[in-house]
């Protein structure tokens, strides 16, 4: 019905095409060349100080425009923009067509390498765990009008998922689309069901280093999904948000924090512990923990039985259940596909409801150390920093403490990284104590 309504138009693009080319720059170029093979010596030089002026101001217009767009509305963007148009990085940069499918498919065998070993709990029965759930016999449904909302909010440039429906399409026909999307929601919520088609995620590889050299660490997979599924999700969140009780001191996907609320928990503690101990009667020891593939490493079924202990409601926790089970995915690179394979583990990040459902598996994270350790924590989705307050004379804990930390994440079979897990002494004595080394099993910790 799409293609039939809207059908798809074939564009020429060339990856060379500098981003401050026009269509009219083409046609003059194409035109001075004709002039050139037909010996119009005149009409080519003529055409080529035409071709020059319009480069010279579409090239001035576009650094213009993008170096000045966002300077005051958004600092970070105008310098990462600045950054790219001094060519600091080429991050535009694609593999020749031909390697395309052969790199695809090495990155999926990457990608989905941490599954390879993977023992996954089982996924529990709902009679196993209805006594911690809400029975509700009619779960919250949304409003058309908070159908159109959300489809007037979704950002027209994302990319499309597998079901070809682009993001665009859904924002500007969202009066006409809100009533059959609304029907294809509520069945979703009324039945917990989760569409099948929706789990099914196009990955696109992201270097985290350029270049990258390691493809097993420096790329970051972001699975494309359909956008009908992010809002989905985005309206199941909403209606849900109420029953999941994440702690305070997780400080990302949260409403009212941001990396700004976790920098302040983290610094004011150590601030207020050692801005009067310059006797150096206290200092303070941080630990800063990275784990390996967090995302990717979720074991859906020790998931399922934290959600269910939140005491969320007997159709959400079906819901998500339906979320989890059956996904797959398949690397897209440069319009070539791999093999399409199962997701046996993990949450994808670039879906909506994902980080939270990752905050609710790591929300115990700090239930296992002993209180008489008086451990401060704090999180930001897998990133998580922990510090403890040592007086003069006393010996820091933080051994006793990682090694809790690695057995934590033993259990819920996870893995803690140890090139990237630091720690850090904060005192103000002339002379500062020897830390002590700190190991991960083996691995001796770097500071």
């Amino acid at each position: 019905m799409l293609d039939k309504s809207l059908p798809k138009r074939t564009v020429r693009a060339h990856p060379s095409d500098k981003p401050w080319m026009t269509p009219r720059i083409k046609h003059e170029i194409k035109g001075r060349q004709k002039a050139f093979t037909s010996g119009d010596i005149a009409r080519y030089k003529l055409l080529c100080d035409k071709v020059t002026s319009l480069v010279s101001n579409a090239k001035k217009n576009y650094y213009q425009l993008k170096a000045e767009g966002t300077r005051e509305t958004n600092p970070a963007k105008w310098y990462k923009t600045i950054f790219e148009l001094a060519a600091a990085n080429d991050c535009n940069s694609q593999p020749p067509a031909d390697d395309a499918a052969d790199l695809a498919e090495r990155l999926q065998q990457s990608f989905t390498k941490p599954w390879q070993n993977a023992n996954p709990t089982e996924i529990p029965d709902v009679g196993e765990i209805e006594h911690l759930l809400k029975n509700d016999t009619s779960p919250p449904l949304p409003s058309i009008g908070q159908i159109k909302a959300t489809l007037k909010h979704l950002n027209p440039r994302k990319a499309t998922g597998s079901d070809e429906i682009p993001s665009w399409l859904l924002k500007r026909y969202n009066e006409e689309l809100a009533p059959v999307i609304h029907n294809i929601i509520c069945s979703s919520i009324s039945q917990a069901k989760y569409p099948t088609l929706y789990k099914h995620a196009l990955v696109t590889p992201v270097p985290k280093i350029y270049p990258p050299n390691d493809m097993d660490n420096d790329f970051r997979q972001i699975s494309v999904l359909p956008q009908l599924a992010k809002v989905l999700e985005s309206i199941q969140l909403k209606l849900n948000r109420g029953d999941l009780k994440i702690k305070d001191n997780q400080h990302a996907f949260t409403h009212g924090r941001s990396t700004v609320s976790a920098l302040a928990s983290i610094t004011q503690n150590w601030f207020n512990k050692t801005e009067n101990s310059r006797d150096g009667r206290m200092g303070v020891h941080a630990l800063f923990i990275d784990f390996c593939k967090a995302f990717d490493l979720v074991d859906h079924g020790l998931l399922l039985r934290k959600l269910a202990k939140m005491n969320v409601s007997k159709s959400f926790w079906l819901w998500t259940r339906s979320f989890l089970e059956g996904r797959s995915q398949q690397v897209k690179l440069r319009g070539a596909l791999s093999s399409i394979r199962p997701c046996l583990t993990g949450v994808p990040q670039g879906s909506v409801i994902s980080p939270t459902l990752f905050n609710v598996h790591v929300d115990d994270l700090e239930d296992c150390i002993p209180s008489y350790l008086d451990i401060n924590t704090q999180k930001y989705a897998d990133d998580c920093t922990q510090d403890e307050v040592i007086p003069y004379g006393s010996t820091s804990n933080m051994q006793e403490v990682l090694d809790t930390m690695n057995d934590w994440a033993l259990r819920n079979k996870m893995k803690l990284n140890a090139k990237k897990t630091k720690d850090m002494w904060i005192c103000f004595k002339a002379a500062i104590p020897e830390p002590p080394s700190l190991k991960i099993g083996d691995i001796r910790l770097k500071e």
